[in-house]
């Protein structure tokens, strides 16, 4: 649509340039104060039209540049909120499991300190954000050395997390 009004607007600008040279020429050319006051208010008017018609495409112009850069930044901003979603859940997962292990219980804080090292990695990643969150986590918890963890049943949504229901009699 912005194209479309656009050139709409091109071509009135072009129609309204001719239409005031047309005019210009008139009154400049002829001896007759009546002809050339007529064509000197055409020409005004003309030349209105077309200053018009430029500012509105200009506008347009610079109109659908904003939008643009507003799509880009939106874009960008949610980008970085769906990486910092991402590296929270994960981390509160891996932390969880750290905490729990009974192997690490002097060195939680040295494995927290290193599990922060591994996701500034991952964030960077191309698969950070597509990577499967049980994948992710087992991978990282691997990496820490973290043995005898059973990564399903921390995390959210999967069938070990959820409460057990109560059958009825």
């Amino acid at each position: 649509m912005t194209e479309r009004h656009a050139a709409a607007l091109a071509r009135v600008a072009d129609m309204a340039e001719r239409l005031a040279a047309k005019h210009a020429d008139r009154a400049l050319e002829t001896d007759d104060p009546k002809v050339e006051a007529s064509a000197t208010a055409a020409f005004q008017k003309a030349t209105r039209v077309m200053r018009q018609s430029m500012a509105l495409e200009a506008r347009l112009i610079r109109d659908a540049e904003q939008g643009a850069r507003e799509a880009k930044r939106r874009a960008e901003w949610a980008g970085v909120t769906a990486i910092h979603d991402r590296r929270r859940q994960v981390e509160t997962t891996v932390e969880h499991l750290i905490r729990n292990d009974p192997g690490t219980s002097g060195d939680a804080e040295h494995l927290c300190d290193e599990l922060d090292d591994l996701l500034d990695v991952e964030e960077l990643t191309e698969t950070f954000l597509t990577e499967d969150l049980t994948a992710q986590v087992t991978r990282l918890c691997k990496a820490l050395g973290l043995t005898g963890f059973e990564v399903l049943a921390v995390l959210p949504g999967t069938p070990s997390a959820r409460p057990d229901h109560q059958s009825s009699a």
